[in-house]
């Protein structure tokens, strides 16, 4: 892609001189995501990206959140952005207004993750700061921490691609059989759903018998699915709990559950580990955060999951107070 004739002269500068030697000025016209602006300078629009920030990607939890809380701090108001590279017609830049850099500040508000990943010549004064600024964020539940460890971008990507790759895959087998078979069998409208909540088969139905709680914790090896639903049975309502022994927020959660499967006799908690991100447990079934719960009534049926689950399962508690 070529340079347009406004960053041209920026780059043959860039080449001369170290990083951060340049500083533009100019009026914020656009916040795209949560990491992503326009600057406007001399009547021309500069794309910048915030160094050392990974925002969400706006579809994901906290997405839109994120690029608000981006608008209202520097939405129509002058920047310094002080260049640290250029990527195409792209600079990434630490922004700063009023003294406060930006990027800092959306990390320390829980609004963005400090981008480990991504190449950004930071110092490592810059380094410990942004990574200090995360940690505290993380500690108060600040903005997405609230939501216990949730997906970072880079990793939510690489999990998009591989459910794309699996859609593809799958397709590509349906197309096959349905070449050799004139008719759909049931085989085929399974995989065909890739994407949908997982369903029951014949051999995956839940076995509504009554049988003591697991005392099995985790049920799966971690990152691994597991059939969780043998566990079923009309005695108790049924708590799938995914967790990751690395996640602060599950080492918090861990009690509550532990104590919900001790005392709540017609409840049951089923420990499933994620082992970490893009796993084939985190695939299947489409986590994205962590602690994350499935609530099964007891004829297997599911009732709410992710933070539905958590609001189901307080009131649920409650009506049980209410009623003793």
């Amino acid at each position: 892609m070529k340079l347009n004739r406004f960053l041209a002269p920026l780059f043959l500068l860039f080449a001369a001189v170290s990083v951060e030697a340049v500083t533009v000025r100019g009026v914020v016209t656009e916040v795209r995501d949560g990491q992503s602006i326009v600057v406007s300078v001399g009547g021309r629009k500069l794309n910048v990206q915030l160094r050392g920030v990974a925002a969400p990607v706006l579809i994901q939890d906290f997405g839109g959140l994120s690029r608000l809380h981006l608008s209202n701090l520097i939405l129509d108001k002058p920047v310094e952005a002080h260049f640290s590279q250029l990527q195409s017609e792209q600079v990434v830049a630490r922004v700063i207004w009023n003294d406060l850099d930006i990027g800092l500040q959306l990390i320390r508000d829980g609004a963005a993750w400090f981008d480990k990943v991504g190449n950004h010549s930071l110092t490592n004064d810059e380094r410990a700061l942004y990574s200090e600024a995360e940690r505290l964020a993380q500690s108060e539940k600040r903005g997405l921490w609230s939501d216990g460890s949730p997906m970072p971008p880079w990793e939510w990507k690489r999990a998009q691609e591989a459910r794309l790759a699996a859609r593809l895959e799958a397709q590509v087998h349906t197309t096959k059989k349905s070449r050799a078979s004139s008719t759909l069998e049931s085989a085929d409208i399974t995989l065909s759903k890739t994407d949908a909540a997982p369903s029951m088969s014949a051999s995956d139905s839940p076995k509504l018998r009554s049988t003591p709680k697991p005392t099995r914790k985790p049920l799966n090896v971690p990152g691994q699915d597991f059939n969780f639903r043998s566990y079923f049975t009309r005695d108790h309502v049924s708590i799938v709990y995914f967790y990751a022994d690395w996640c602060p927020a599950c080492r918090s959660f861990n009690p509550i559950m532990e104590a919900l499967n001790a005392q709540i006799p017609d409840m049951q908690v089923l420990y499933m580990n994620i082992g970490d991100w893009d796993t084939p447990v985190t695939r299947r079934y489409n986590v994205s955060s962590v602690p994350y719960l499935m609530i099964y009534d007891m004829d297997g049926t599911l009732v709410a999951q992710g933070r539905n689950a958590e609001t189901w399962l307080q009131q649920a508690l409650a009506q049980r107070a209410r009623n003793q």
